[in-house]
């Protein structure tokens, strides 16, 4: 009867991966005069310029999910003029498909975490709630509006 090892390899993220290490790199968006840089599924960092004071910032340090990889490039930032919305993809060693998370914010503080569809009188809306928060009632819910 012989033995199996088995050895996982788990690479956690450190420092370096959290901020901006390269001036010439190019943003992933620009909102108004605020540069924003999507690191993988590590951080988003923003460089602020307040009054000609330039200030860089890690904004959000997503949530770890062992075991898995970033697709960069189904990644991604939207503006819509309220909410800039992050869009992540990662796919679990082992399994196929992009897992998607979605997180959204205002003012670049204040972030909630999408937590799925939910229907009201007959209308299709996202449920968010406050990240961090393990309750499963959104906080808020925006109505879905059909692409055409």
């Amino acid at each position: 009867m012989g033995f199996v090892t088995l050895f996982l390899i788990a690479a956690c993220g450190d420092s370096s991966q959290i901020s901006i290490t390269s001036q010439s790199r190019q943003p992933d968006l620009i909102i108004n005069s605020t540069k924003l840089y999507l690191n993988s599924c590590y951080s988003l960092s923003g460089v602020f310029n307040h009054n000609g004071t330039i200030k860089t910032k890690v904004i959000l340090i997503f949530p770890t999910r062992p075991l898995s990889i970033c697709a960069d490039k189904q990644s991604q930032l939207n503006f819509d003029g309220t909410y800039l919305t992050v869009r992540i993809c990662r796919t679990s060693f082992g399994a196929g498909g992009c897992g998607v998370e979605k997180y959204r914010t205002k003012d670049y503080e204040n972030w909630q975490e999408y937590i799925g569809i939910t229907w009201h009188d007959n209308k299709q809306y996202e449920a968010w709630r406050r990240l961090g928060s393990n309750s499963s009632a959104a906080d808020e819910i925006t109505k879905v509006i059909p692409a055409h």
